[in-house]
């Protein structure tokens, strides 16, 4: 099996278009097209039908799709062992996250990093495919999501979820910087959907102190939470950092004013055995550190 065609084929899979593969894996369309119909030739198998400008796998190459990833992980980490083996060290590590963490906190981190660790490149998924991505050839995991039971992990601490509002809010101009989950019932609220880790975590909050909100408004992006609350628009609920003039305050879990914080768990997981797995810890123990230094999570 030539690991090469694997990869045009998914290439193909991934852009839709042999024309826009060709221009990802900077080859020519006729030698990738080429690849693919030795592929087919190969498997006795017909993978790919026109439809129209784009190609549409049949069912022989939907099926394929989950193995030929999973195939491709398993090189690549044949690969990354190999060199590590061959030279001691660790090149290259990929790290699966979501948007949000790696706006706040992961990118800043890799600006921290010095020429003797590995490189860390970044694959953005959802908060609840942090398992398949590993499953596909990221090295780490850095999830907001409960950790899965088959994998390794470690803590990085809690990310507090914040309200905000806008400047011209009479909490904004008292300076509050704390109030009870109960203080916002009533409110017209921005919330994340349920694609978001943090709003199962908010859910559960507000069910237990039996509180909903008579408007909301759901969104995937903290950005624009932070921006439509910065405009008057209500009151948003995040984990992203402050931005655009909106106000800041940390919800307490709780009736009275002296609860702990409504926080989200960060965790690192990997994939146990994983060839790099002692750089793995050792990075987590280095990206908990910056989250505490750097004001992101809150003491647990």
């Amino acid at each position: 099996m030539n690991f090469r065609r694997i990869e045009c084929f998914l290439a193909v899979v991934d852009a839709g278009t042999v024309t826009a593969a060709a221009e990802q894996l900077h080859v020519a369309q006729p030698a990738l097209s080429r690849q693919l119909k030795t592929l087919e030739r190969e498997l006795k198998l017909t993978l790919f039908e026109p439809q129209g400008s784009r190609l549409s796998l049949t069912s022989a190459g939907r099926a394929l799709v989950a193995p030929a990833r999973r195939l491709m992980a398993e090189a690549r980490s044949f690969d990354g062992a190999a060199s590590t083996l061959r030279t001691g060290s660790v090149e290259e590590l990929v790290a699966a996250t979501t948007s949000a963490s790696l706006r706040s906190f992961l990118a800043p981190f890799i600006a921290t990093t010095g020429p003797d660790d590995p490189r860390i490149t970044t694959r953005e998924v959802g908060h609840f495919e942090m398992t398949e991505a590993l499953r596909h050839g990221c090295d780490l995991a850095v999830s907001p999501a409960a950790p899965d039971g088959s994998l390794a992990t470690a803590p990085l601490g809690q990310v507090p979820i914040k309200a905000f509002v806008a400047a011209g809010h009479e909490w904004a101009r008292s300076g509050v910087a704390a109030l009870p989950l109960s203080a916002f019932e009533g409110s017209t609220a921005i919330i994340p959907t349920r694609h978001s880790a943090s709003r199962y975590v908010l859910d559960d909050a507000l069910s237990r102190a039996g509180i909903t909100f008579p408007h909301v408004t759901e969104c995937d992006d903290g950005q624009t939470i932070l921006a439509l609350a910065a405009a008057g628009r209500g009151v948003g609920f995040s984990t992203d950092r402050p931005r655009y003039g909106a106000h800041p305050i940390l919800v307490l879990d709780g009736q009275g004013g002296d609860g702990r914080p409504l926080a989200l768990p960060l965790h690192v997981a990997w994939l146990p055995g994983h060839f790099a797995e002692e750089t793995i810890a050792a990075f987590a123990v280095r990206i908990r550190a910056f989250l505490l230094d750097n004001g992101i999570t809150v003491a647990e």
